[in-house]
């Protein structure tokens, strides 16, 4: 049964972050190609059961698509592809992540109370992306050399 653009819609609004989807569509977006959930597994470390669950919750938020099929050892063998919309593959909030990991998701109250979550605006995300874009390279440098050394 084909879903219509407006249940991947609802799907996708309601679709909660997971370490491990986040994974995979980093695998998709690095490998650039279609790529099926046995090499994704593969890649990630992750077993085929959970990679294959979570490339079918892809699917059905219209984030990944069949791209193309084979015949391996008498089975057949998908890969999926990211969806070509940049925008739509955007599961997580950059800035709201880099919060989460600073821990500055909440910020103590005033008056000593309860924390309470954190309200940016929007010259406040401008910041953060720009924090996240000049640390980026530092990044992928650290992980290129590590992968280099063998570490990865």
């Amino acid at each position: 049964m084909t879903t219509t653009k407006k249940q991947q819609q609802e799907r996708r609004a309601t679709l909660r972050p997971h370490p491990a989807r986040e994974q995979i569509i980093d695998v998709m977006r690095s490998y650039g190609r279609p790529i099926s959930p046995t090499r994704l597994s593969r890649v990630t470390g992750a077993t085929l059961g959970s990679v294959a669950y979570h490339v079918r919750t892809l699917v059905a938020a219209g984030v990944v698509e069949l791209a193309d099929e084979g015949r391996v050892r008498g089975a057949v063998e998908h890969f999926y592809a990211l969806v070509p919309n940049e925008e739509e593959t955007q599961l997580v909030d950059p800035v709201g992540a880099l919060l989460g990991l600073c821990g500055a998701l909440t910020v103590p109250s005033a008056d000593g109370g309860y924390p309470r979550p954190t309200e940016l605006d929007e010259h406040a995300r401008g910041e953060l992306r720009s924090v996240l874009e000049r640390l980026r390279p530092q990044v992928q440098l650290i992980v290129a050399g590590a992968t280099r050394r063998g570490a990865g």
